[in-house]
């Protein structure tokens, strides 16, 4: 009796250590399954989502202030699966809490950014008619708020779309890449009115240069341009004259050859008539030029070499004030030599 016992009792033990096993084994696969099921369930979903072309988005600053524009994208159509049984409306929002998600399912490094720095055009609002397969308008993203965006950077911008009457969506759930680029709003001198088969050139540092012989122009005329689209306002750019240690240290710095040596155009004989020009919005080149004139051209003598020079300004008047390129590009040499 107690032989038998005494035999049974190990292989009683092994049954419930085996059970006991069996049980935490069965709790590791039912962990693990839900754990996988959770990661296809968000891999499910983000495999339905459809990416777009990459768009283009500046970051344009001007005086202390951020302006955001998208001037490059591709418009997304929004189609459904059947004809909408009657009108609709489809919903789409930016969800920024999509890119971890999608940098981990896919193993991604795509940068995270702020609610509030991309929207979706048309208000997020999409209309679809009664028996259509397409809402009226395509579907982007727009830049809203660059502040806290990186330079040169391309963001994946996650938008998820609902239908207000049921329509069945192709895709519910779209990603732009947009590409980031931060600027400042700068100006420079483009090109200036030439006479008597004159050419404008550049100097060697980049300054528009021409040189006027036998003769002095009763005027002239610089047009200016921005170094990037301004679709936000008319920009303004303003011009002055170099001073006369300005214009020798230019002389120096050019190396302007001349016997006897060149000289500052003499006080008094150019005046700036129109120091303004105005960049219409949306545009590279001014509608209209600087003027320069010569009320005075006799007080340069024969036989001399004389420069004067203009450069851009910060116009301070107005907040579209474009300030100049920090180069010598915002800057004009006019020499002379009389016989």
């Amino acid at each position: 009796m107690f032989y038998k016992i005494d035999h049974l009792l190990p292989k009683s033990l092994l049954n419930i250590r085996a059970a006991i096993l069996l049980g935490i084994l069965c709790i590791g696969i039912a962990s693990c399954k839900k754990s996988l099921n959770d990661t296809d369930k968000l891999q499910g979903r983000l495999a339905t989502g459809s990416v777009s072309y990459v768009q283009g988005s500046n970051v344009v600053a001007l005086n202390g202030n951020n302006y955001n524009f998208t001037p490059y994208y591709v418009g997304v159509p929004v189609n459904l699966t059947e004809k909408a049984k009657s009108t609709d409306t489809v919903t789409a929002v930016v969800d920024p809490t999509l890119v971890s998600q999608y940098n981990q399912v896919y193993q991604d490094k795509n940068p995270s950014f702020q609610q509030g720095a991309f929207q979706v055009a048309h208000n997020g609002k999409f209309a679809v008619e009664a028996g259509a397969t397409q809402a009226k308008d395509s579907l982007s993203v727009v830049l809203t708020d660059g502040s806290q965006l990186k330079d040169s950077t391309i963001y994946l911008v996650p938008v998820t779309l609902s239908a207000k009457s049921g329509a069945a969506l192709k895709y519910s759930l779209f990603f732009f890449k947009v590409f980031v680029v931060k600027i400042d709003l700068k100006a420079k001198m483009y090109g200036m009115t030439v006479l008597n088969g004159n050419t404008a050139g550049r100097s060697s540092y980049g300054a528009l240069s021409i040189v006027y012989t036998a003769t002095v122009p009763d005027s002239l005329k610089f047009r200016v341009s921005l170094n990037t689209l301004f679709p936000a306002h008319d920009a303004l750019v303003q011009a002055t004259f170099l001073t006369d240690d300005e214009v020798n240290a230019a002389i120096i710095k050019e190396n302007f050859p001349g016997y006897p040596a060149p000289l500052p155009v003499p006080a008094g004989t150019a005046l700036i008539t129109k120091d303004l020009a105005t960049v219409p919005s949306g545009r590279l080149l001014s509608m209209d030029s600087i003027t320069v004139k010569f009320p005075n051209k006799q007080n340069m003598s024969s036989f001399q070499w004389y420069v004067m020079g203009l450069k851009v300004k910060s116009y301070t008047a107005s907040q579209y004030g474009v300030p100049p390129v920090a180069n010598d590009s915002c800057r004009a040499y006019i020499r002379f030599f009389l016989y």
